[in-house]
């Protein structure tokens, strides 16, 4: 969320533009605020789009799945069928009786076509499936220190000049780190080598001048030597988690030690993915349950290349923008929420919020949102219509340009 600074500073930008000559100017406020907005919405596209590309691999493995377990059933029953046929055929051979052998045939005959039409589309899935996951470990595999620093992860910070400033700081929901006696430096949607510039930049100001500054991501990231597993779906840290030393991770510990879930993961529904032999394993397992203490839950062992999905509940809307506690809301079974309610949920208008602006995001798919208008001055003086929000349903209330 935007705050009362970055507005001041937004309007002195947008007033300096008119009232300050341009020559000889290398930077304004108004230009290192439209630099650091512009930094922002890059590292907010890149995470809608990590996003989406997890929701997207998610719908697909559980469609495919889907249709395994049908052919599955239908290759056991189509079995069963033909081994009944088989028998009846040779117990009426043994008769002689012509009538029957004929009919049993042609039973045999065609319980042998539905087990080969099931093994065969049976070989389509798991080879749709093998697919699909090593699409997703190559995805995975390419994040590397060229990767935009994203709102949600965490940052390390090394000062040669003063180790009071040395640690690890969480890259805020603003996009910025806030560093002792420094304050608010913006980092999403630089990189780490742009990262490293800011806060020497930042620290120039009236800590130290010319410091020297490194920006890592932290261990248990991509960095060092070492086997590695790969995190899908709801961590705030998704990509390449490298495994420490002497450690043997199972589905829990590495859930425990990746860096924290979002707040919409859902720990019933985790699965464990590995390629064995071109082959592709897919196993569930209900984390909430084992974290719970429910003995018959089982945790799986972690293997180096395996990939873990954490889902997020399917049931979820998002309020977003000049809200007091913007966030996700989950749905209950049946229940209807619309726009302005969900607003209202969400503790109400902040102070510098558009209520003319008002929209609803709504994936259509394959990339594609509509945005959808609410009129808030409608619903409150008039009954006007509101719109009733679907699951992923994004519902944002912008900021006004004149907050005061």
């Amino acid at each position: 969320m935007k705050s009362r600074n970055l507005k001041l500073l937004g309007l002195a930008g947008f007033l300096a533009i008119w009232g300050a000559p341009s020559f000889g100017q290398t930077s304004t406020p108004a230009a290192d605020y439209k630099q650091a907005r512009e930094e922002f919405a890059l590292a907010e596209q890149a995470a809608q789009k990590r996003q989406v590309s997890a929701e997207s691999f998610q719908r697909e493995l559980d469609r495919l799945l889907e249709q395994k377990q049908r052919w599955n059933s239908e290759l056991t029953y189509a079995r069963g069928k033909l081994a009944y046929a088989e028998e009846k055929l040779k117990h009426f051979t043994a008769l002689n009786l012509a009538d029957e052998i004929h009919k049993w045939q042609g039973q045999v005959e065609n319980w042998s076509t539905r087990v080969k039409a099931a093994s065969s589309e049976l070989e389509k899935v798991e080879s749709e499936i093998q697919s699909t996951v090593q699409a997703l470990q190559t995805s995975l595999q390419q994040a590397d220190e060229n990767a935009l620093l994203l709102p949600g992860e965490s940052i390390e910070v090394f000062v040669a000049e003063d180790e009071t400033l040395n640690g690890v700081y969480q890259v805020r929901r603003g996009g910025y780190v806030i560093l002792p006696r420094v304050g608010r430096v913006m980092v999403a949607g630089k990189t780490l080598a742009a990262a490293e510039k800011a806060i020497k930049d930042a620290l120039a100001q009236g800590q130290i001048k010319d410091a020297t500054v490194m920006v890592e991501r932290p261990q248990g990231g991509v960095g060092g030597e070492g086997p590695v597993v790969y995190l899908s779906g709801e961590f705030l840290k998704p990509g390449a988690w490298r495994i420490p030393a002497g450690v043997a991770p199972t589905v829990v510990t590495t859930i425990l030690r990746s860096g924290g879930l979002t707040d919409e993961a859902d720990l019933t529904r985790v699965r464990l993915l590995r390629l064995v032999s071109g082959q592709a394993l897919v196993e569930e397992v209900n984390v909430r349950a084992i974290l719970d203490g429910d003995g018959l839950q089982t945790d799986l062992t972690v293997q180096p290349g395996d990939i873990i999905v954490v889902p997020a509940y399917a049931n979820l809307v998002y309020v977003t923008g000049n809200v007091l506690k913007p966030g996700a809301l989950q749905l209950k079974p049946g229940e209807q929420l619309t726009a302005y309610s969900a607003i209202l949920r969400a503790g109400g208008f902040a102070r510098f919020a558009n209520r003319k602006k008002v929209y609803v995001l709504r994936d259509k798919g394959d990339g594609v949102k509509e945005k959808i208008p609410v009129s808030i001055k409608d619903i409150q003086n008039r009954g006007g219509a509101d719109v009733i929000l679907q699951s992923r349903d994004i519902v944002v209330v912008p900021e006004k340009f004149f907050s005061f």
